[in-house]
């Protein structure tokens, strides 16, 4: 499995860019806002979702790895398929369409090609409390830095979001560095 693909950006089309690796050249499909950023002759990291299907090997690539997981949390959705999700990935920025899931705001997907009412109903009904309005960081930017921590796990564990999980530890004070108080202290700022 492909987790990262880290390149000279060689060609740019029209929903991807090509990623010289190695002496290959690897096809990325990408969102309108990762596609705007890649440049022509420069470097470029990108997150991988494979997708192979029976007739096509697909490499979807995002600039962050909170990217990537919404992406795939709407490949969970009934009815959402890599080319929808990838439609409703370039709707908005990733924290714009953090918020609206969380407040189920259906409006901002009237224009997406491919999401009627009833998807963009489905897509807030499902991923309600697995999504959460952010700051600074994604959501799966705030996971992936906290996911090896044992504090983290447990609140998971017992049944957090990943979301609720990563914001509990990084409300932890830096002070404190025992496991056992650590899951304490995210229990305490989870409630």
């Amino acid at each position: 499995m492909i987790a990262t693909i880290s390149g000279v950006v060689s060609e740019k089309m029209g929903d991807g860019a090509i990623i010289e690796l190695g002496g290959v050249g690897y096809q990325v499909l990408l969102t309108a806002a990762d596609w705007g950023g890649a440049a022509v002759g420069k470097s470029a990291k990108y997150y991988i979702y494979e997708h192979i299907r029976e007739d096509a090997h697909l490499l979807y690539g995002f600039a962050s790895p909170g990217a990537k997981q919404l992406f795939m949390q709407l490949l969970g959705v009934g009815g959402v398929g890599p080319k929808v999700a990838m439609q409703v990935m370039g709707a908005a920025s990733l924290e714009r369409l953090q918020q609206a899931i969380a407040a189920g705001d259906v409006d901002l997907f009237k224009g997406v090609s491919g999401v009627g009412k009833k998807t963009a109903e489905r897509i807030m009904v499902e991923l309600k409390g697995k999504v959460e309005a952010t700051g600074v960081l994604g959501i799966g930017d705030l996971a992936v830095a906290s996911s090896g921590d044992p504090a983290y796990q447990a609140l998971v564990g017992l049944g957090y979001t990943p979301a609720q999980a990563a914001a509990a530890v990084a409300g932890i004070p830096e002070s404190v560095t025992d496991e056992q108080e650590r899951v304490k202290a995210a229990l305490k700022s989870a409630r």
